[in-house]
């Protein structure tokens, strides 16, 4: 059976994601000569001074900070994701992410001892170079406030009016750029960008959910920008809370069903979105932790964590052990139906550990040497979807039997 045609046009439209400045080769050239240590502070601290820079297109800049990373690559990937982490500024973020179009960076490193503590200092001379000018950044900036201002949302304005006003705007408006339509006849990476759906009407998916981004942080929605595969092809779509709970939305591919009068098929979807598949980083138990995703489809008053959230929400937690004495370990209490694994070893690195397994947060450790010093620790383990998962394991604390 063939496809329909609205079936092929939405295929067409997965294949024009571009790949982000992370998932790029980068590019490193050794620097001589090691400036003064003053210079080199914290990663967030050395992200919070270069963000402005980069919003505002510097093209050249230069970052100095202390780091754990012995890799310069893994350093760098620490700082670019402080850079661009979520922020309130509307033209940070997702936005300033998706606005790079490369980078390439010299960098110049060596160690330090603070503390009994190794640490990396780096200095990294970075070249960006973006999809837009910054006049046209401005031009986005100003046009998303006056149509958000348009739209008159006022403090009882619910997320999901503001998301379905916003949705219906971009799917009505902008149309997708197929590659055999030159309708940007000076630089045809602009159909990567919200500029090109907002002043041209056509974008591929990075510049439609681009320009849902800012729109949607404008109107202060709790939003991101999730890039990944569609049919084997990079593809570009959100998310957005309602609630307690994050939804898929793809504007892209509902912009077609909307000229068709169709009805969206891809409008506040739960966690099991049908032919989209996450970039690896976007699916990590830390991003789920932060970033829940409902089960379901948006349904007023009606939903539940997703198995994938659930899970996430449990791995991510620290437990702590609340006081010993003696053989006796109190743990804080994780949350009901849980069990408690503990370690115990003369060994600090655990090295052929005993374990106890127990339900109750007050426990006496068993088969051990009288006048002896352990090391302990606990996580705590639980069936979630069918599946037995476990949380981090807490510190470690001496007992002294």
């Amino acid at each position: 059976m063939g496809l329909s045609s609205v079936e092929i046009q939405a295929k067409a439209q997965t294949s024009d994601m571009k790949i982000l400045p992370m998932q790029e080769q980068i590019k490193l050239k050794s620097l001589e000569g090691m400036p003064n240590v003053g210079k080199y502070v914290s990663v967030e601290q050395a992200a919070k001074k270069v963000r402005q820079k980069v919003i505002n297109h510097r093209s050249n800049i230069s970052v100095f900070f202390k780091s754990k990373a012995s890799s310069p690559t893994k350093a760098y990937e620490e700082f670019k994701k402080e850079l661009t982490k979520d922020v309130k500024d509307i033209s940070g973020g997702d936005y300033l992410y998706w606005d790079i179009s490369s980078q390439t960076m010299q960098y110049s490193y060596f160690p330090i001892n603070e503390k009994g503590k190794e640490y990396y200092c780096y200095q990294f001379n970075i070249r960006y170079r973006y999809y837009t000018t910054l006049a046209q950044k401005k031009k986005v900036v100003s046009k998303v406030k006056s149509i958000i201002r348009s739209f008159k949302f006022n403090k009882k304005t619910s997320n999901y009016k503001k998301i379905k006003k916003i949705y219906d705007y971009v799917c009505k408006n902008v149309k997708y750029a197929y590659k055999n339509l030159s309708f940007v006849p000076d630089d045809s990476n602009l159909s990567f960008t919200s500029y090109s759906a907002l002043f041209y009407g056509k974008a591929v998916c990075q510049g439609y959910s681009q320009l849902m981004y800012i729109m949607l942080k404008e109107a202060d929605v709790p939003v991101r920008l999730i890039p990944g595969y569609s049919k084997g092809e990079t593809h570009g779509w959100n998310i957005v809370r309602i609630g307690k709970y994050y939804y898929n939305i793809d504007a892209t591919w509902d912009s077609t069903y909307y000229h068709m009068k169709t009805g969206y098929k891809y409008f506040l979807k739960g966690d099991n979105f049908k032919d989209h598949v996450r970039f690896a980083e976007y699916k990590t138990d830390d991003f789920y932790s932060r970033y829940p995703m409902a089960r379901y489809a948006y349904r007023k008053g009606k939903n539940a964590l997703s198995t994938k959230s659930k899970r996430a929400k449990f791995k991510v937690k620290i437990p702590k052990i609340k006081n010993t004495n003696g053989g006796e370990v109190t743990l804080d209490k994780v949350e009901s139906g849980v069990k408690y694994i503990i370690q115990y070893s003369k060994n600090s690195a655990f090295s052929n550990a005993k374990k106890m397994t127990v339900k109750k947060t007050k426990v006496n450790l068993s088969d051990v040497d009288t006048n002896s010093e352990y090391y302990v620790r606990f996580r705590a383990s639980k069936k979630i979807g069918g599946k037995t998962v476990y949380t981090k394991w807490s510190g470690k604390k001496t007992v002294t039997v």
